[in-house]
């Protein structure tokens, strides 16, 4: 009888470069594929740099790779972008390569329907349905659902930058 193989768990840092044929459709994606909003109004979006870096702090935290999340890659300028409560940012200041994009900021996301672009498609999706519109109709991200707790990305991140000592005995 053959022994069933353990389903292997994805893991953030795997999404680092998308497969050849997400990797095509993100590269011929039409202007369509993306438009910009506001954030504000309810939302930021936490920028990291690099990519490998953000995917890292994900996988410290421990959450599994699924839709919910709501967090972005932007391939091209190979930065993660995680959209947070506003408000709720703590002091990123001593974090290098860490921006937060607050109101009257604009960020480049995939149009509805859309998987996105090179630089900006979905790593994970929100899981209900949303608009990119604000009450009054204006492009913005106040209606995306958010589901990372800030303080503890911050956290993951400062775990993700401590330096690894080894501890190689001298001959």
């Amino acid at each position: 009888m053959a022994k069933s193989q353990k389903p292997v768990t994805p893991t953030w840092g795997a999404l680092r470069e998308p497969d050849d044929q997400t990797h095509e459709g993100l590269r011929t994606a039409t202007r369509e594929a993306t438009q910009l909003v506001r954030c504000g109004g309810g939302r930021d979006a936490v920028v990291i740099a690099p990519l490998r870096r953000g995917l890292a702090a994900l996988d410290t935290m421990n959450l599994p790779v699924e839709d919910g999340y709501s967090v972005l890659a932007d391939h091209l300028r190979q930065e993660l972008i995680v959209l947070v409560a506003s408000g709720s940012t703590p002091n990123w200041t001593e974090l290098p390569g860490v921006r937060v994009l607050s109101l009257d900021s604009w960020l480049l996301v995939p149009a509805p329907g859309a998987d996105g672009s090179l630089a900006s498609a979905w790593l994970s999706r929100p899981r209900r349905s949303w608009a990119w519109m604000d009450r009054d109709g204006q492009p913005s991200l106040g209606e995306v659902p958010v589901a990372i707790d800030v303080a503890v990305l911050c956290d993951a991140l400062a775990t993700v930058d401590k330096p690894v000592f080894s501890s190689a005995v001298g001959s």
